[in-house]
């Protein structure tokens, strides 16, 4: 193969190799990650956690996040919850029925719940932030009253949002929009292998080195 060849070989297999391994689209879903819902609350003093079936499995395992996913009504939180590649949809299916499960609590400022939170657990994620999207229902947003941290980010894998006090009405939602760190640039391609002679060139040399033979021989001995 002449040397030409070879760089333009070279260069055609680093081209497609620097394609092949671009990171896909940046978002939730992908292949290797899952997500685990779960609703953190104190009823009447004692602290539990609650995670929702996944419809599709009717379990609550971490969910694979290779399509969006659906989880059915809670039985402590009464909401369904929607993950899909860049949103997280909360939606109120009681009504009536506040996010404040003490006895002496209250709507709003006057609930004294500790926390009431839903947690979303990942694996293989690289979320940089989340915020509330402007569609959510102004009954449904995160508490930040007295010590409640309404929306927290906690890392690239973990989101929380506390809603104590809340009191949404029926179908009302609670959307979370997420983002997403600048995925890694691509490996350089190889360095193109080390030239070979052409045939051609091997000619020149090797008539070259008889030449300087016939010269050698020539010369007359002193």
């Amino acid at each position: 193969m002449t040397l030409r060849r070879r760089l333009l070989t070279s260069t055609v297999v680093a081209g497609l190799a620097a394609l092949t391994s671009l990171p896909a689209d940046a978002g939730l879903l992908g292949a290797g990650r899952t997500v685990l819902p779960g609703f953190e609350y104190v009823l009447n003093g004692t602290p539990g956690v609650e995670n929702p079936n996944n419809l599709a499995t009717n379990t609550n395992l971490p969910a694979s996040l290779t399509s969006p996913v659906s989880y059915g009504q809670g039985a402590i939180s009464g909401a369904t919850i929607v993950v899909d590649d860049t949103q997280i949809t909360i939606t109120n299916k009681l009504s009536n029925m506040p996010f404040c499960f003490n006895p002496t609590g209250g709507v709003g400022t006057a609930c004294n719940d500790p926390y009431d939170t839903f947690r979303f657990t990942f694996t293989g994620e690289n979320i940089a932030g989340v915020t509330v999207d402007p569609a959510s229902a102004a009954d449904f947003q995160p508490a930040t009253f007295g010590a409640h941290l309404g929306l927290q980010f906690i890392g690239p894998n973990e989101i929380a949002v506390d809603v104590a006090g809340d009191n949404p009405a029926m179908n009302d939602s609670l959307i979370l929009d997420l983002s997403f760190a600048a995925p890694p640039p691509p490996p350089p391609p190889p360095p193109p292998p080390t030239g070979v002679p052409e045939p051609a060139s091997l000619w020149v040399l090797a008539a070259a080195a008889g030449g300087m033979f016939a010269v050698r021989r020539r010369r007359p001995r002193r």
